[in-house]
């Protein structure tokens, strides 16, 4: 259960990191009108025209289903690992009944 939760604690960290550094960009100094001309220019400087297809394309809908089913796997797996720790403590628990009988009537 640590496991899993150490999993999924350092898998948010790493899937919200890159927010968080990407929210904390400096505030410049410039005035707005200023910042939009240089913004304006730099694009223009740096704008490269496509030519063709080639146009990146990832559909939607099986990276969705693959997601749901990593999901139900997931949690497929954790009621599994809860269903043999119970079935651990109901053999324990019988185990402790039998000695507890045991050692009354001996």
């Amino acid at each position: 259960m640590r496991t899993l939760t150490a999993a999924l604690v350092l898998g948010c960290t790493i899937l919200l990191t890159p927010v968080a550094l990407a929210d904390a960009s400096p505030e410049p100094d410039t005035t707005a009108s200023e910042t939009q001309e240089d913004a304006a220019e730099e694009r223009a400087t740096q704008f490269v025209g496509v030519r063709g297809p080639e146009a990146e394309s990832i559909p939607g809908g099986p990276l969705l289903l693959a997601a749901y089913a990593i999901v139900w796997a997931l949690l497929f797996l954790f009621l599994m690992r809860i269903r043999g720790v119970q079935r651990q403590t109901a053999e324990e628990l019988e185990r402790l009944s039998t000695q507890i009988r045991a050692s009354e009537g001996g």
